[in-house]
Parts: C-alpha cells; structure tokens; sequence
C-alpha cells in the first residue's frame, strides 16, 4: 500500500484542493465508467449525482437511490467516488439549502454512509476502485471484500481536520 502526507489549503470543494485533485485524476485516466453520488458541480465522472438541483450533477436525488437506481439499469462501473458531507453538521447544511427537512435520522451520517456504501459497492466490477474522502479512513473495507492500495492524508494546518483520502480494489 502507498501511503502519502501532504499540505494544501482547505476548500468546501474537495476535488480542487490540488493534490486531492490530482489523486483522483490518476484513477479516473484509467476509468471506462465511473461514478459519484455526491458530485456538487464536478464533471469528471461518467454518472454523477446531488441533492442540490442547483448543481451540474446529471440527477438530483438521495445518493443510496441514486446508486439503486444505475443498478436496476444494469450500469457496473469501475471506479466509484465516495465524498459524502463530513460531519452532521454539513449534513444538515446540504438538506437546509435546498428546503429539505432535518432531523436527527438525516444527521446520522454513520447509517448514511452505510447505506450509500452498499448500494455504491453494488455497482463496482471485482478489480474495480473506489476512492473515498471525508475525515477517517473508515472506507469500503475488508467487510465488503476491498484491499487498501493507497492513503493520501492532506493535511489543512491550524485547528482543519486533515482530508484522508482512500483508495480501495474490490477482490
């Protein structure tokens, strides 16, 4: 496994901190068919999802329907993105900002990662990658029959909360 620390400024928009960036590039030039439930307003991906109807995600929907949904329609991708909000607190900011309601059940970003890890790993292909961002290291795991290949911690300085960054293979 290949293990990297960095230093880069934070930004809300992880995909343009420049070593997060270039991380993931290195894995989409080798994607046929990739994709990201929570991708904002990032193109880079073959099918890409958000909440937010204001954003350039090709559907705008819960990211759990979103992956069951590409599955009733046979898609299998090689390379899944997993950078869901962080904490329940951005959580909560993602639902609010587009009107939608929050309560303790929408916060609980333990069961959500769960659940759109699941329904993610539905769609990866054996030998297939997914990268996964956020503020551990927690990832698809061995439970779900992914080897780690590589780690990228980006560290923010000051009082930031490093960005872990986690490549996987599904075995």
């Amino acid at each position: 496994m290949h293990f990297r620390r960095t230093f880069a400024m934070p930004n809300a928009d992880t995909f343009s901190i420049k070593p997060i960036g270039e991380f993931v590039q290195a894995f989409v030039k080798n994607a046929r068919v990739s994709v990201d439930p929570f991708a904002r307003d990032r193109e880079w991906f073959t099918y890409t999802n958000d909440l937010n109807p204001a954003t350039k995600a090709q559907r705008h929907m819960d990211a759990e329907d979103f992956c069951k949904q590409l599955a009733t329609e046979s898609v299998r991708a090689d390379l899944g993105i997993f950078d869901p909000p962080y904490s329940p607190r951005q959580i909560s900011e993602c639902y609010k900002s587009i009107g939608l309601k929050v309560g303790i059940e929408e916060t609980q970003n333990a069961r959500l990662y769960k659940r759109v890890r699941d329904a993610l790993d539905a769609l990866i292909v054996p030998g297939g990658i997914v990268l996964s961002f956020g503020w551990n290291s927690a990832g698809m795991g061995d439970k779900r029959g992914y080897k780690q290949l590589a780690i990228l911690l980006v560290a923010h300085g000051g009082a930031h909360n490093d960005t872990i960054c986690l490549a996987e293979q599904k075995q």
